[in-house]
């Protein structure tokens, strides 16, 4: 979750506002987190499949499934989150794949401000050290964030993130700063898209900043179920590509 080229985390508040008031609100795809809170007594249930490749000369590539995000209502203001990225499938070139499970995460959201236009809504998570090597810190490491959105109109949407992270490297503690801005756009009740930057800048001299932008499609089949088609393209060699799809029920 904490790169998100982790992504973690796949997650875009805005996209479902196009819907009906009831049709759910999914955190996938994107960088940024939604800013809505999933109901009490409801739980949401996000999956998808990522497939990522680097710009730089060493040619290294990554399958990760599930990207499992499991939401449900603590109140009407908040929400507790489990998230696990599953297995990591990395290759590099003339070298053998590495299969390695990732950290498990758990963590929430407050709504802090709410209107019709505009949202502000704090994050906080916890990455614990359940994974294998090289998906693991085998460290707690805490993500905090303040997630916004503000409605430019009834089918476009801005939306950002500003969070702070730590995790482990080599035995020294690293921090890093994130940052995404975007925009949704609705074209009929069923279909939208968004389009984001996001940046992740670590304050470790000899570790290099993210930047990239990405966006995607999504599409209702229901008002319980969306299914969504995501791709990103690095802005500099050290910063990955991708391309990945998914699904979130409520239940």
């Amino acid at each position: 979750m904490k790169n998100k080229s982790l992504f973690l985390l796949f997650v875009i508040p805005a996209i479902a506002s196009f819907a009906s008031e009831d049709a759910i609100v999914a955190d996938r795809p994107g960088f940024s987190t939604g800013t809505q809170t999933v109901k009490p007594k409801v739980v949401n249930v996000e999956l998808g499949y990522q497939y990522s490749f680097n710009n730089h000369d060493t040619k290294q590539s990554s399958h990760t499934l599930p990207l499992m995000v499991l939401r449900t209502g603590l109140s009407e203001k908040s929400e507790l989150d489990l998230l696990w990225d599953g297995l990591n499938v990395d290759k590099e070139e003339e070298q053998s794949r590495v299969t390695s499970k990732a950290d498990l995460s758990i963590g929430g959201k407050y709504k802090l401000y709410e209107s019709a236009q505009y949202n502000l809504t704090a994050l906080g998570i916890f990455s614990l050290p359940t994974g294998t090597s090289p998906s693991t810190s085998d460290s707690v490491d805490p993500l905090v964030g303040i997630l916004w959105d503000y409605a430019l109109s009834d089918s476009n949407t801005l939306f950002g993130t500003v969070q702070a992270s730590s995790s482990q490297l080599d035995h020294n503690r690293v921090y890093d700063t994130q940052f995404a801005i975007g925009t949704s756009i609705s074209y009929t009740q069923t279909v939208g898209s968004f389009l984001e930057f996001y940046t992740v800048m670590p304050s470790e001299p000899t570790l290099r900043d993210t930047r990239v932008i990405d966006g995607g499609i999504t599409y209702l089949l229901t008002n319980d179920t969306q299914i969504d088609f995501n791709i990103g393209i690095g802005l500099t060699k050290y910063s990955s590509n991708f391309i990945g799809f998914g699904i979130a029920s409520r239940f």
